[in-house]
């Protein structure tokens, strides 16, 4: 084989490599989250991959295990509901029915498994009481 064509086929390879990776960081942002109603509707389409699924946190579902440190509670998304079951530390924030986003994946009773969780607090963007700074 000539040199020639071993570095063209070299050069294609890594061509090859950098095109998969654009195409595949451009899928992954594409998706940022779901909601917990676009889930719902199609889990299959999410199979057991990580996903980022967002809608209302139900509180009064809320129950944290500080032993396990497992927090479950109900995200909601119009009429949809997922159960989710969260691995971690007790979030600081308040979530009154607040919105979040777990990510995770389908566990095979129909529990989304999260391994975090974000809280959108609203009250982190609210104007100050005195008026404009």
């Amino acid at each position: 084989m000539s040199k020639k064509l071993r570095l063209q086929i070299g050069a294609l390879a890594i061509v090859s490599a950098l095109v998969y990776m654009v195409l595949q960081g451009a899928h992954n942002f594409s998706s940022y989250f779901v909601t917990v109603k676009t889930f719902q509707a199609n889990p299959a389409k999410y199979g057991h991959q990580t996903v980022r699924v967002q809608g209302t946190l139900l509180s009064r579902t809320a129950h944290y295990n500080a032993a396990r440190a497992t927090l479950k509670f109900t995200m909601v998304s119009g009429r949809a509901a997922l159960p989710v079951v969260y691995h971690g530390p007790m979030p600081n924030e308040r979530f009154q029915d607040a919105s979040a986003i777990a990510k995770g994946h389908l566990g095979p009773h129909g529990v989304f498994d999260a391994n975090k969780l974000e809280i959108q607090c609203p009250d982190h963007y609210a104007p100050s009481k005195g008026g404009a700074s």
